[in-house]
C-alpha cells in the first residue's frame, strides 16, 4: 500500500509535469485532441484536496481571487440574459465554465500541497521540481533554433516563422512560460548555497533570456527586463543585510554576467544583422513602449481593442455584459486581450474590485510579511509576471493553468514565510 505522503508527492509531480510541461498543448499539436490530460490534472488535484482539505486555512489574497472568479461567473451568468445581443453566436459558453471551475480546484490543490510540503521540510524540493520542469521546456526554444534536433515527426516542435514558440501554441504563451522560468532561475541563484546548483542556474539565465528574445513577445521581453532590474535592485538594496554566501554569490554573478556580455557582443551584433523585418520591427516597438509611446503600432493594435472594451465598460460599469461577452468584441471580433478589462466587462465592478484587492494584498504581504529575501523575491517576481505580463497583455489569466499554479506558489510562499526568520528556515531545510 502506497503511503499518503508518497501519493501526494506523486500527484503534485504529475500536475507540475503536465501543466508546466504543456502536455495538453503538445498532444493537441499532433492529434488535434484538446485537453487530453486535463482529466489527469483534475484527478490529481482531487486526491490532494481529499487528504489536505482541512490542512491550514486559505490566505486572504487567495480568498479574494476565489471571490473574483466565482462572482464574475455568477453575476456574468445573470447579466448574460440581459445583454445577449452583444454576445457572439460562436462563443462556447460551456468551455468558459469548464476552464474556470477546475481552475479554482487547481489553485487550491497546489497551495495546500506546498503548505503541507513546507511542514514536511520539502518546500525547496517542491520548488526545485517546478524550476527544473520550467527550465527543460524553456530550453526547447533555443535548442530548436540552434540545432536541428527536431526533424521528421517532431518537426512541429521546431520554432519558425520569425517568432519561436517551441512547445506552445503561440509565442505569447511561450513568453509567459519563459518569464516564469526566469523568476525561478533568479530565485535559485539567490537561494543556492552550494556551488554546483548555483552555477547551473547562472548558466540557465542566458539561455532563458535568449528563449524570451526568440519569442519576440513584447510583453515577455519587457517582463524579463523588469525581473532583471528587480533582481539587481533587490541585491544591491539588501547587499549588506544578506548573509556572506548571498553577498559572495551576487558578486560572482556580476562577474560572470559582465564576462558573458563582453564575450557575446560580437555574436549579438552578428545576430542583429540577420533579423527579419518583422523581428526588427518588434524590437523597435519594444524600445518605443519603454519610452512611453502607447498606440496601435507599439501594441500591435491592442490599444484599439482596449479602447473598444473601455468604451463598453463606461456604458455599463456596474453589472458588465455577461460571461464570455468580451471573448469576441462586437467591432474587432477579438478578445479584450486584457484580463482586467475582461473581468470588469463581463462581471462588473464587484469581481473587478476583488481582483484588485487580491493583487494589492498579494504585493503588500509579499514585501512586508516575508522575511527571507530570496522567498520575498520569488513571490514578487511571480506577481510581476502574473499581474503585468499575463493580466495586462492576455485575454484571460484567470483560467490559464500555468498562471494558476504560479499564483498558488505565491499564496503558499506568503503563508509559509510570514514572519519566519531566514536562519530558522535554513536550519529546518538542512535537517529535512
Amino acid at each position: 500500500m502506497i503511503r499518503v505522503s508518497r501519493l501526494l508527492d506523486l500527484c503534485f509531480f504529475g500536475i507540475i509535469l503536465i501543466v508546466f510541461g504543456n502536455f495538453n498543448g503538445i498532444f493537441f499539436l499532433f492529434t488535434d485532441i484538446a485537453a487530453a490530460f486535463s482529466s489527469f490534472i483534475l484527478f490529481f488535484c482531487l486526491v490532494i484536496c481529499y487528504y489536505l482539505f482541512r490542512y491550514k486555512k486559505l490566505t486572504f489574497p487567495h480568498q479574494a481571487l476565489n471571490f473574483c472568479i466565482i462572482s464574475m461567473l455568477v453575476i456574468g451568468s445573470c447579466t448574460w440574459f440581459i445583454f445577449e445581443h452583444v454576445h457572439s453566436e460562436y462563443t462556447d459558453y460551456y468551455r468558459v465554465f469548464r476552464k474556470h471551475a477546475p481552475g479554482i480546484i487547481l489553485l487550491y490543490a497546489i497551495y495546500k500541497y506546498l503548505v503541507y510540503a513546507a511542514d514536511k521540510n520539502k518546500l525547496l524540493t517542491s520548488l526545485a521540481i517546478i524550476a527544473l520542469v520550467l527550465v527543460l521546456v524553456t530550453l526547447i526554444t533555443p535548442l530548436s533554433v540552434l540545432t536541428n534536433i527536431f526533424t521528421g515527426v517532431l518537426s512541429p516542435l521546431a520554432s519558425g516563422g520569425g517568432r519561436a514558440n517551441g512547445l506552445f501554441a503561440n509565442p505569447n504563451l511561450a513568453g509567459v512560460h519563459v518569464s516564469f522560468t526566469m523568476a525561478f532561475v533568479l530565485f535559485f541563484i539567490l537561494k543556492s548555497k552550494r556551488i554546483i546548483p548555483y552555477l547551473f542556474f547562472v548558466g540557465m539565465l542566458p539561455l532563458t533570456l535568449y528563449a524570451g528574445v526568440l519569442t519576440f513577445s513584447k510583453a515577455a521581453i519587457i517582463t524579463q527586463v523588469l525581473l532583471l532590474l528587480l533582481f539587481l535592485f533587490y541585491n544591491i538594496f539588501f547587499f549588506m543585510k544578506n548573509n556572506r554566501t548571498s553577498r559572495r554569490n551576487f558578486v560572482t554573478f556580476i562577474i560572470i554576467v559582465a564576462a558573458g556580455i563582453i564575450y557575446s557582443l560580437p555574436q549579438i551584433k552578428a545576430a542583429a544583422s540577420t533579423l527579419s523585418f518583422q523581428q526588427a520591427e518588434r524590437l523597435l516597438q519594444i524600445a518605443q513602449l519603454a519610452q512611453g509611446q502607447l498606440d496601435e503600432d507599439t501594441t500591435t493594435d491592442r490599444s484599439l481593442i482596449w479602447n473598444e472594451a473601455i468604451g463598453m465598460i463606461k456604458a455599463n460599469p456596474i453589472l458588465g455584459y455577461g460571461t464570455s461577452s468580451f471573448n469576441n468584441l462586437p467591432v474587432h471580433k477579438l478578445g479584450a486581450h486584457n484580463t482586467y478589462l475582461m473581468v470588469w466587462g463581463e462581471g462588473g465592478i464587484i469581481p473587478f474590485a476583488a481582483l484588485l484587492i487580491f493583487i494589492f494584498s498579494s504585493y503588500y504581504r509579499s514585501y512586508f510579511w516575508i522575511v527571507d529575501p530570496p522567498y520575498r523575491f520569488l513571490s514578487l517576481s511571480l506577481l510581476v509576471v502574473v499581474t503585468i505580463q499575463m493580466y495586462g497583455a492576455a485575454h484571460n489569466g484567470l483560467n490559464n493553468s500555468e498562471v494558476l499554479c504560479a499564483t498558488a506558489v505565491v499564496f503558499a510562499v506568503i503563508e509559509i514565510n510570514k514572519g519566519r526568520q531566514p536562519e530558522y528556515r535554513d536550519v529546518v531545510e538542512k535537517k529535512g
